[in-house]
C-alpha cells in the first residue's frame, strides 16, 4: 500500500510541475549536488545515531556498537510508518540479538520521536516570518502539546495509569518504562536530545536548500529550513505513511509562495523526497538483512518479569 501511494504521490507531483519538464529538471541536477545532499541525509542518521547511544548510556543499556549500529539503522525502514511510530521495532531488536527488556529501551524511541518533533518544531519557527499564519499556529500547537505530553509523561497521574485494572498485568513492565522515561526527561539530557536533533533536521533542511539551487531553483537558506520543518511537522499530522501527500503538497505549496515554479517546486520535491525518506527506507533494509547474521549476544540487564 505504501509502494502504491508514494508511485502516486510522485506521478502526481510530476503531471503537476508539467511531467516532461519535471523530469527533464530531475535529470539535469549535477551529480555533485545530489551526492552533497545524500551526504547531508546521511549527516541526520548520523547525529540521530550519536543521541540515541547517549540516551542508552544514559539508561545504562549495554549494547556493542556494531549492533547498536545496525538496529539504529534497521530503525529507519520504519520511515514508511505513521509518525515514524514503527521505530518501536528497535526495541524488539535490541531484545532479539542481545535480550534487553522492551520495557528499558522503549523510553529511548519514545524519546527520540518526542524531541524529533520539537527540535522540527523549533527550527520551522525560526523562520515563522516566512510562513503562512495557518502553518505558525501548527508548529505553535505542536509545541504546547509535545510539551505537555512530555510533562504528563514523568507526572504521577501517569504511574497511577499502570494502577488500573486493565493495564495491572503489565503495571511493573509501564513502571519500569516511565523510570526510564524521567531519566531521559532530566534537563541536562532533555538539551543534549533536542540539540542533536535540531542539528539532524537542519542538515535535511539543508540538503533541500542545495537540491534547489542545483535545479537553479534557489532560495534563502533560512527559508528552505523553515519550509522543509514545516512540511515535515503536517506530513506527521496527516498520519499516512512516511508523511505521504502531506508532506509533498505542503511543500509544494509552500515552495510556490516562495517564489519557485511549477516545475523547480515540483522537481524538487520530488528529489528531497529521494534522498530523505527513500534514501533512509533502502538503508533501513540493508541495515535489517545485515542484522538477521548476527548472532544473540546475552545482555548484563535481567528482564522484567511480567505480572500474572
Amino acid at each position: 500500500m505504501p509502494a502504491v501511494l508514494a508511485v502516486g504521490v510522485f506521478v502526481a507531483l510530476a503531471g503537476y510541475g508539467d511531467f516532461r519538464g519535471t523530469v527533464d529538471e530531475i535529470g539535469n541536477l549535477p551529480v555533485r549536488y545530489l551526492f552533497a545532499a545524500l551526504g547531508l541525509a546521511s549527516v541526520n542518521y548520523l547525529l540521530r545515531f550519536v543521541r540515541w547511544a547517549f540516551y542508552l548510556s544514559v539508561l545504562k543499556i549495554p549494547v556493542p556498537a556494531g549492533v547498536s549500529v545496525l538496529v539504529f539503522l534497521s530503525g529507519l525502514a520504519m520511515s514508511l510508518t505513521p509518525g515514524k511510530a514503527g521505530e518501536l521495532v528497535k526495541c524488539y531488536l535490541l531484545n532479539s540479538r542481545t535480550g534487553v527488556p522492551i520495557s528499558r529501551s522503549a523510553p529511548v524511541v519514545v524519546m527520540e520521536r518526542l524531541t524529533d518533533v520539537i527540535a522540527v518544531i523549533i527550527l520551522g519557527l525560526t523562520g515563522f516570518a516566512l510562513l503562512p499564519a495557518p502553518i505558525i499556529a501548527v508548529l505553535a500547537v505542536a509545541l504546547v502539546v509535545s510539551v505537555a505530553g512530555l510533562v504528563f509523561g514523568v507526572s504521577r497521574w501517569a504511574s497511577r495509569l499502570a494502577g488500573l485494572p486493565i493495564l495491572s498485568r503489565w503495571s511493573s513492565l509501564l513502571r519500569d518504562s516511565q523510570e526510564g522515561f524521567r531519566e531521559l526527561a532530566a534537563p541536562r539530557v532533555m538539551a543534549v536530545g533536542v540539540a542533536a536533533g535540531a542539528a539532524a533536521w537542519f542538515a535535511e533542511g539543508l540538503a533541500l536548500w542545495v537540491i534547489l539551487k542545483g535545479i537553479g531553483s534557489e532560495i534563502d537558506l533560512a527559508r528552505a529550513l523553515s519550509i522543509y520543518a514545516a512540511a515535515t511537522l503536517v506530513g506527521a499530522l496527516t498520519a499516512l505513511p512516511g508523511g505521504l501527500v502531506g508532506t509533498e503538497g505542503s511543500m509544494l505549496a509552500l515552495l510556490q509562495q516562495s517564489g519557485v515554479t511549477r516545475v523547480g517546486a515540483s522537481a524538487g520535491t520530488v528529489l528531497v523526497r529521494l534522498v530523505t525518506l527513500w534514501f533512509a527506507v533502502a538503508v533501513g533494509l540493508a541495515a535489517l538483512l545485515a542484522l538477521r547474521r548476527v548472532p544473540k549476544i546475552e545482555s548484563e540487564l535481567s528482564p522484567v518479569p511480567e505480572e500474572s
